[in-house]
């Protein structure tokens, strides 16, 4: 019951969010629009939840460790994308560099006050998710004691799920101030010419197919997704959520599938002007 409500729920606001890339140009616009979805689609599931009775503690851990976070993580990757396009100051590109750099500066800082979260984070820990992401506890330990702690859902809150979404949400947010500040160091002429004329779900489709079969190396798809998003001047948004999507579809390569075709039909085409 509760995947089946997690799965249409991510599913029906993935497509929102696509149709918000592909028809809003405007950064700040665009930005403001997709954290209305989803705050929208987190009330749907606050909604739900505190209704829901888990079946056990592991599925409880589950919802309020991973679930909930990678979607409260988008609402606020685009609430800091808003605000940082709303707060940005006009002028060169001395300027936006040290304002871009402040921002990250401010990522930086939320992971130093929370240090003893951010390893439990990165390392994947498990040996505290009772203590950290199950209701109706509450240790502090050394944790840094958030400031809106008091304003908790009891049913819809644990100790860190909001922490962990925040974690998320900064990590991807830094991958793009640091991509933002790469194009501002490369001059006008350098930039990219290319564009990406279909859909960006197809181009999510094409790295993912890319980095499985480990074409770049050892670098990480996160990497690979911010060099090819500046170099075609494309947003692809949460490329993990795309690619939830994409395994649930009854085709789940439909543009491998047309390249492949296209590819064939073009040497055939080719092979029979030879013959003439």
């Amino acid at each position: 019951m509760l995947d089946d409500f997690l799965h249409n729920l991510n599913k029906e606001t993935a497509q929102k969010i696509r149709q918000l890339e592909t028809v809003e140009k405007d950064v700040l616009k665009r930005a403001f629009s997709s954290a209305l979805v989803l705050a929208e689609a987190n009330l749907e599931l606050k909604t739900f939840i505190i209704e829901y009775d888990f079946k056990d503690e592991q599925e409880e851990i589950h919802f309020f460790k991973n679930a909930k976070p990678s979607l409260i993580s988008q609402m606020i990757y685009y609430c800091q994308i808003y605000n940082i396009e709303m707060n940005r100051p006009v002028g060169g590109v001395s300027i936006q560099r040290d304002y871009l750099n402040k921002e990250l500066e401010n990522l930086q800082d939320y992971i130093d006050r929370r240090p003893e979260f951010y390893s439990y984070y990165r390392l994947g820990a498990t040996e505290n998710d009772v203590n950290y992401f199950t209701r109706d506890k509450f240790v502090l330990g050394l944790q840094y004691l958030e400031p809106s702690l008091s304003e908790r859902e009891p049913k819809y809150s644990t100790n860190c799920d909001y922490k962990m979404a925040k974690m998320i949400a900064n990590e991807r947010l830094e991958i793009l101030i640091k991509s933002q500040l790469d194009e501002l160091e490369r001059p006008h002429e350098d930039k990219a010419q290319l564009s990406w004329t279909t859909k960006k779900t197809f181009l999510i489709e094409l790295l993912y197919a890319l980095d499985s079969f480990r074409a770049f190396g050892s670098i990480p798809l996160k990497r690979v997704v911010t060099v090819i998003q500046r170099l075609l001047g494309v947003d692809l948004g949460n490329v993990s959520s795309a690619f939830a999507e994409m395994r649930t579809r009854n085709d789940p390569t439909p543009f491998l599938d047309a390249l492949k075709d296209a590819l064939l039909q073009r040497m055939k085409r080719s092979n029979e002007r030879r013959r003439r």
